[in-house]
């Protein structure tokens, strides 16, 4: 386990060198979560990602390393959250998470060289930003909300969900419906 005040924070896994900015990190979790890739494509992919002077030959040490780095230098947390949805998409709010970064540290991520245990530590201190604003809806229940703004709210939750119950092309005549009565 990594330990944030103490321990350097690390530039290889096992004595094997491993890419740590956060831009690999984001590049990993895009490539882990892409509907297109089959599981052979994105273990492939992201180990190619993290390691920077090729792949460990030991299959197993190599895709601890990638778990290992993934979670920060902690032990991966398994049981009730792998079922939860993801609360956030770094496609989707990558410019709320650039911005976010400006407005709490003063930092322009899209220039910095971050380190990816510095940036998922960061990215939870991301307070009153319109960031943590989408988090929230996407994490509230309607049935929490005041009965008098559950229709505005359940109109955001759905403008700001990550999964969608309908097909591209039917999300795209919702979102032109919604962009001809102005409310998008």
């Amino acid at each position: 386990m990594h330990n944030a005040m103490l321990d350097r924070l690390p530039e290889d896994y096992n004595g094997w060198l491993i890419r740590t900015d956060y831009r690999i990190g984001v590049q990993i979790q895009l490539c882990i979560s892409d509907p297109e890739l089959d599981e052979s494509e994105r273990t492939w992919t992201a180990l190619s990602l993290l390691y920077g002077n090729g792949i460990p030959p030991d299959l197993h040490m190599a895709i601890d390393g990638l778990s290992w780095f993934m979670s920060c230098g902690s032990p991966p947390q398994s049981g009730e959250a792998d079922n939860e949805p993801p609360l956030y998409c770094f496609e989707r709010d990558s410019a709320r998470i650039v911005s976010g970064f400006r407005k709490v540290f003063g930092i322009d991520i899209s220039r910095e060289r971050l380190h990816w245990f510095e940036f998922v530590s960061m990215l939870g201190d991301l307070k009153d930003t319109a960031f943590s604003g989408v988090i929230e809806i996407r994490s509230t229940d309607p049935s929490e909300v005041d009965k008098r703004k559950r229709a505005e709210f359940i109109r955001m939750k759905n403008r700001f969900a990550l999964s969608s119950q309908y097909t591209a092309e039917e999300q795209a005549k919702i979102e032109e419906f919604d962009r001809l009565l102005g409310t998008n």
